[in-house]
């Protein structure tokens, strides 16, 4: 947390005594020590260093979580003994070390889960470089090894030999994340079934399928469905990574479904179980802020407060996983979107052109991430350039359906914004695209889904202006009700319909056509 906070002892020194106390240079020092161990017996100057650092660094981050709980880290600070144990053994490599995906689910295994079995010189390089890869971020270039990594086993094992079966998950895995979800939905559906049938229920490898059958169920648009997984998994009485993972996509699946304050405290409660099992900086710590940032721009719309969470989340990405790794990008996306609602359109648009072209260059035009960049630089364009707006946007659109169908999420967030364009120049063509995104996100998300409903908000608006506040009023009522009723009473969201009620009782003013998602 110290480098965190970034404070030196001297600062810390004058703090301490601002608050009555003193902290020496030596003492200071010896708290900050790397060791595990306890400098001396009373926690009294360890709890103003605590709250001198924890005052210096943001609530978001991942060093502040341990910390913010002082019954919690007391506890574990009293269960040290005297002796130094920074030496002390640490579980030995099994081999797995990213293969398996960027998230690390079998770390710290002590006994191999099928690719650390891997006896062909060969094959074991591959996996090697698998995991190279991984860390690099370049998720094409460890799909196409893992396939042949699957072909090569599957050339000297039969197909439900367990070398086999982690040799399929590799490739099911990075075929996903590669950008093709259904195709890893459905591959990782057979592995679970073959994994139980050989293995056994209780097996890493059919515990992993568990875990990732739910993620690419939620990523294929099945939430509903990914998050009853995901909550299975996590309740089954196991204490690993897998479980942790779990909780984490469970998080990530609320969110989704736009239950953000449930979102919110289940990440707040994760973070300081991650931050104890992950070493610093490691890329499921950066996921966790994202999920987290992401969920709180829903909840509040403060831009200004993102904007400035999200500047100090890409630094430390880039620093620590590179400017082009895929979670850069997503954080670098995110980032550029929450600069233009904040008021900086300029700056905006450089940072969101130069995410598109990196991801594009990194991911491919095809891959959801690149497709979300390009929906987050739309929006930005839209405000400055709106013809090449509205192209980029049909190129996306054409993309997204071809890539990821009519009705993933991704696709229907470029449907929306292409509706909105539509609308400055043709409001009668956008609306009849409003009213094909508000059923299909009907069908998809539900109808009081956040972003349903910011679609039927677009359409009630294109009623307004085209067939008066009569037509328009019933809509705009029904919307203003579920919006309390989803987001609470207090939410932005809620005050935008508001407004618009209150316009329905005039005649519709020269607004912007609906608001654009981003």
């Amino acid at each position: 947390m110290n480098e965190a906070a970034d404070v030196h002892y001297k600062p810390i020194e004058d703090a301490a005594k601002a608050r009555g106390t003193s902290l020496s240079t030596s003492t200071i020092s010896s708290l900050l020590g790397k060791g595990e161990t306890r400098t001396g017996r009373d926690t009294g100057k360890l709890e103003i260093l605590v709250e001198i650092l924890l005052a210096n660094t943001a609530d978001d981050h991942p060093a502040a979580a341990p910390w913010l709980d002082q019954r919690a880290w007391k506890a574990r600070w009293e269960a040290l003994d005297d002796r130094d144990r920074g030496r002390a053994a640490q579980p030995r490599a099994n081999g797995t070390e990213g293969v398996f995906g960027w998230d690390d689910p079998l770390g710290g295994l002590r006994e191999g889960a099928g690719i650390a079995w891997l006896k062909d010189r060969h094959t074991s390089r591959m996996a090697a470089a698998i995991g190279e890869l991984a860390a690099l971020g370049m998720y094409r270039q460890a799909r196409d090894v893992a396939w042949e990594l699957q072909r090569s086993v599957l050339g000297t094992h039969g197909p439900l030999d367990p070398e086999a079966l982690a040799a399929r998950h590799v490739a099911a895995y990075w075929v996903g994340e590669a950008g093709n979800r259904r195709a890893a939905r459905a591959a990782t559906a057979t592995l679970l079934a073959e994994c139980h049938a050989a293995l056994g229920g209780e097996h890493a490898l059919t515990r992993l399928a568990r875990l990732r059958l739910a993620a690419w169920t939620t990523a294929a648009d099945d939430t509903a469905q990914g998050r009853r997984l995901y909550r299975q998994l996590a309740r089954d009485g196991s204490d690993d990574r897998i479980t942790l993972l779990s909780r984490l996509g469970g998080a990530r699946a609320a969110k989704t479904v736009g239950e953000i304050d449930e979102a919110e405290d289940q990440l707040a409660r994760l973070m300081p179980d991650l931050v104890a099992e992950y070493e610093a900086h490691h890329p499921v710590l950066f996921a966790a802020r994202i999920h987290a940032a992401q969920a709180r721009w829903k909840g509040t719309r403060s831009a200004a407060h993102g904007r400035q969470s999200l500047e100090r989340l890409v630094a430390d990405a880039t620093e620590h996983l590179g400017r082009a790794h895929p979670l850069t990008l997503k954080a670098r996306a995110r980032h550029a979107r929450l600069v233009h609602a904040d008021g900086d359109p300029q700056r905006s648009l450089e940072l969101a052109e130069q995410t598109h072209i990196d991801a594009l260059s990194v991911l491919g035009a095809d891959h959801p991430s690149t497709l979300a960049a390009g929906n987050v630089l739309s929006v930005i364009l839209a405000s400055v350039d709106l013809p090449a707006a509205w192209a980029l946007l049909g190129q996306l659109c054409e993309q997204a359906k071809r890539a990821l169908g009519d009705e993933s999420r991704v696709t229907l967030g470029i449907r929306h914004n292409l509706a909105v364009v539509t609308h400055h120049e043709d409001p009668r063509a956008a609306r009849a695209l409003y009213e094909e995104v508000r059923d299909a996100r009907t069908r998809v998300l539900g109808a009081e889904h956040p972003h349903t409903l910011l679609t039927r908000t677009a359409l009630a608006y294109a009623v307004l202006a085209l067939d008066g506040a009569d037509a328009a009023r019933p809509l705009l009522e029904e919307i203003h009700c579920a919006r309390v009723r989803v987001l609470g009473p207090a939410h932005p969201d809620v005050e935008v319909t508001g407004e618009l009620l209150r316009i329905a009782g005039q005649a519709a003013p020269a607004l912007p056509g609906g608001r654009s998602e981003g």
